[in-house]
């Protein structure tokens, strides 16, 4: 039996069977549905006060760590750092954050699969939100949208699929082998990846400064996926 990283390595890195670049899986399908669905209801559907209630109990407010679950909603304590990367500010905030997940964890996906895709979704929603915690000091506002985990899924990428990106072989980027922390950044297409998404944040959050752009949310779930990306890779992979 051939295994992937064989496959990989035979024909210049291209399996057999050629596949479009975005075929994308059936469970970040779903994911994106959700997002839609989510932010339609609240849309048409919800009362202005029902909404009011479901962001205020579903964002990620740093606040609330200050002070005991007792004093307030353990619903919105518990659910909010996971359950604020299903809600987005308006239709744009959300066709954003589908169409750069899409890009970045369509491959991430395919590799990983659908499971320890969902696991981590939620762990690198919960870090990308206390990294913004602790650098805002744990400031009053509210944190929503998926760009959290997009950027970890972008970070992820850094270590098997950025590095082909301008050859065919991206096609095959899901069997690539996983490259070290330090190999990856010794890729000069993971660094000009890493250069150019830290650009566009800047940018992004200096173009509007009443957006609140959460670059601190973005910059955490990079970091999450880029280091930790060999928990979640399968052995077959490695």
């Amino acid at each position: 039996m051939i295994t992937a990283q064989r496959k990989f390595d035979q024909d210049g890195g291209i399996p057999p069977k050629r596949e479009p670049i975005f075929n994308i899986p059936g469970i970040l399908t779903l994911y994106v549905a959700v997002l839609v669905a989510i932010h339609a209801i609240r849309a048409y559907i919800l009362t202005p006060d029902l909404d009011q209630w479901l962001v205020s109990v579903g964002a990620f407010i740093p606040a609330r760590y200050l002070h005991p679950v007792a004093e307030q909603s353990a619903l919105g304590y518990f659910a909010g750092p996971v359950a604020y990367s299903l809600l987005h500010g308006g239709w744009a905030h959300l066709g954003s954050n589908a169409l750069f997940l899409v890009i970045f964890a369509t491959p991430l996906t395919a590799r990983i699969g659908a499971y320890r895709f969902t696991i981590l979704w939620v762990t690198s929603a919960v870090a990308s939100a206390f990294f913004l915690a602790v650098l805002t000091r744990f400031e009053v506002s509210y944190l929503v949208g998926a760009s959290g985990v997009v950027s970890a899924a972008a970070g992820a990428s850094c270590r098997f699929a950025v590095p082909l990106l301008g050859t065919d072989r991206v096609r095959a980027g899901r069997f690539a082998p996983r490259l070290g922390m330090i190999e990856a950044l010794g890729q000069r297409s993971v660094v000009v990846f890493v250069a150019i998404w830290l650009l566009f944040n800047v940018v992004l959050a200096g173009v509007d400064s009443s957006q609140n752009i959460a670059w601190q949310a973005h910059l955490g779930g990079f970091l999450f996926g880029y280091l930790t990306f060999g928990l979640f890779d399968p052995p077959l992979r490695r």
